[in-house]
């Protein structure tokens, strides 16, 4: 090989690594960038969900048991940790599933329990590779 040829090698190699370098930067960048992409599921039809007949609002269970509301709706809450005793709500709250309250328009989402995200789940491209498992059983029971 003689001395020119040898030069443009070298320049030729000190070329392809910044490039290569930047192609696996990017694919890299994209392939996290895939991962982390996310749908917003939300609560099936047949979910429960009590409502509060005088503000016109519901909560999903969780955020009924955790009272994360903007009030409270269950009656016994001094008794919610003894499985043997059954939930009370007050008088103007009640059960209900997501349809009934979708087909009837004047119903909003509790604001503090939708703020805690207690409705929706969002689940990434990540997540749907490694298994995840839904807020909502087969039944329209909350798992949290």
């Amino acid at each position: 090989m003689s001395q020119p040829d040898r030069a443009e090698a070298v320049t030729l190699t000190r070329l392809i690594w910044p490039v290569l370098s930047s192609v696996v930067l990017v694919a890299l960048i994209a392939a996290a960038a895939i991962l982390m992409s996310y749908k917003i599921e939300t609560p099936p039809d047949h979910a429960r969900v009590i409502a509060d007949e005088q503000r016109l609002t519901y909560a999903s269970t969780p955020c009924v048991l955790f009272n994360k509301l903007d009030r409270e709706v269950i009656a016994n809450r001094t008794e919610i940790s003894d499985p043997s005793k059954p939930l009370q709500l007050f008088s103007y709250a009640s059960e209900k599933t997501i349809a009934d309250v979708k087909a009837d328009k004047k119903w909003s989402r509790d604001t503090a329990c939708d703020y805690v995200t207690g409705f929706d789940q969002i689940v990434t491209v990540w997540m749907r590779l490694i298994g995840y498992r839904s807020r909502w059983a087969d039944d329209g029971q909350w798992r949290w």
